[in-house]
């Protein structure tokens, strides 16, 4: 048996879109809705993507939908495969935490996603600084590299959970997951 990255009692930073909530299909939709771009989710291989017809690339574009119509965007997003029970088994041995970059006037929203999808947790980060290996914790789960790569400087562990834009290359030493199966499987 293979040691375990992280003893049991640990706090696991989890973040939201691109890991609990599947943000890429609804983002996807508006893409098509507004600008009449049609574009599949694995086409989105970074957050500087153009969009025809857009102004800005795709993450000013997230930014936008989360303070016009975060209700339309994020209640619209569906659970990741396996997230319920992975992080309900996960809290019988680690604290999880929610440590999500939603602009904070979303986090109304987001708590009562989570509790509509029975998605556990035992604490809801409402000021998150941009570098996510400043807030306090053992481990952190995210899509984004450069979050992963600052949660293993400052000494935490990270699963990068892989998505069309995350780079595996930036965050040495991550765990690089597919899942929430596989998450469960390094920690239990």
């Amino acid at each position: 048996m293979t040691d375990r990255p992280l003893a049991p009692g640990s706090t696991l930073l989890v973040d939201l879109d691109g890991v609990v909530a599947d943000q890429l299909p609804r983002l996807c939709t508006h893409l098509r809705e507004t600008y009449d771009h049609d574009v599949e989710p694995h086409a989105i291989d970074e957050w500087s993507y153009e969009v025809p017809g857009a102004d800005d690339h795709i993450g000013t574009i997230i930014t936008d939908l989360m303070v016009e119509r975060p209700e339309w965007y994020f209640g619209g997003m569906d659970p990741m495969p396996g997230v319920a029970d992975a992080l309900e088994a996960l809290r019988e041995e680690f604290r999880v935490e929610i440590a999500t970059h939603r602009v904070p006037e979303t986090h109304d929203v987001s708590k009562a996603w989570l509790d509509d999808h029975g998605v556990p947790y035992d604490e809801f980060h409402h000021d998150v600084p941009p570098n996510k290996g400043e807030v306090t914790g053992d481990a952190l789960v995210d899509d984004y590299h450069g979050n992963v790569a600052n949660a293993l400087e400052a000494g935490m562990a990270g699963f990068l959970m892989r998505q069309p834009y995350s780079d595996p290359s930036v965050c040495d030493g991550a765990h690089v997951v597919d899942c929430w199966d596989d998450v469960v499987d390094l920690l239990l």
